[in-house]
């Protein structure tokens, strides 16, 4: 078996492999262009040779992987790994695994992270085998219709300013729910450094994506992300991509902010996304709001 670079050609095959690794499906088809010409990564697969009938040799391909460069150059973001049902339990994975991480080490990064579902014991025992620690749950809530507006005079929440930085930085430094998100928000599907003191929480800022409830002291933060998404059909998605707030009242005011944003947005959206670490208040208040169902996920994290 070997490892090398994926090409134009190995996506049918690939595809072939992906189709019921959920049970909605995979999403591999809608991603594989995009990773495939990653600049910042490298997409992978791992082909054996195999003896046809007329004992002549052929490569097959039983696995693919991703691997990307996160914006800070000190982390790579491992996803996608697939190994066709036939060729489980042979270590594939962990063979793409440290090609990956090995790509990390060349490109001068210091930590490898990935996320698992929280029901997937195969590639959790995996990650463990191989150094990772799992460092945070999050909860994942998506809803097809976006659910009413509430009364802008019935809330609190705003979009923060610059002026609120500081402040921002103060609430996160102390905040129990911070600490258990990994000290990480979501972007497109990964998970990323939230350093309070950093350049990532100004450009935030700047970019209108905090909201904040209170004003010295801030009671709640959340994040929001209204750009085109990980992969070419979800450009129409909203998503809350990080919240924190220490009580459910002031949660769900941050949350139905949100969701009045989006009425007030020039672009059309009929989808809306919530990854949120998980507290004991984001269920009930989910449901409040009108979202139903979860799924959970695991961040894993290891230095390299």
């Amino acid at each position: 078996m070997k490892i090398r670079r994926a090409t134009k050609e190995d996506k049918e095959e690939v595809l072939r492999f992906c189709i019921d690794t959920f049970e909605w499906g995979d999403y591999i088809d809608q991603v594989w262009d995009l990773w495939h010409s990653d600049r910042n990564g490298i997409l992978l697969v791992a082909e054996e040779e195999e003896h046809s009938v007329h004992n002549k040799k052929q490569s097959s391909v039983i696995a693919v992987s991703h691997v990307s460069l996160c914006p800070n150059k000190r982390n790579v973001w491992l996803e996608g790994i697939r190994v066709n049902p036939n060729y489980r339990r042979r270590s594939v994975a962990t063979r793409l695994l440290y090609t990956m991480i090995s790509y990390g080490k060349e490109q001068g990064a210091r930590e490898v992270s990935a996320m698992v579902t929280d029901n997937n014991i195969a590639s959790q025992l995996m990650m463990e085998r191989n150094g990772f620690e799992a460092i945070s749950k999050w909860s994942y809530y998506s809803v097809n219709k976006i659910p009413r507006r509430v009364d802008k005079a019935k809330l609190r929440s705003k979009v923060a300013t610059f002026k609120d930085t500081k402040m921002i930085s103060n609430y996160l430094r102390r905040s129990e729910v911070y600490k258990s998100a990994g000290k990480t928000y979501v972007n497109s599907w990964r998970w990323y450094s939230l350093d309070p003191y950093s350049s990532t929480l100004a450009d935030l800022i700047k970019n209108e994506k905090v909201l904040v409830i209170g004003n010295d002291p801030i009671e709640g933060v959340a994040i929001i992300n209204k750009e085109r998404l990980w992969n070419k059909n979800n450009n129409n998605t909203f998503q809350i991509v990080y919240l924190d707030a220490s009580d459910a009242f002031l949660l769900k005011d941050l949350i139905s902010f949100a969701i009045n944003l989006i009425y007030s947005e020039d672009a059309i959206y009929d989808r809306i996304q919530v990854y949120s670490p998980q507290t004991r208040y984001v269920p009930t208040v989910m449901e409040q709001v009108g979202f139903e169902g979860s799924e959970q996920f695991l961040l894993y994290k290891r230095e390299i």
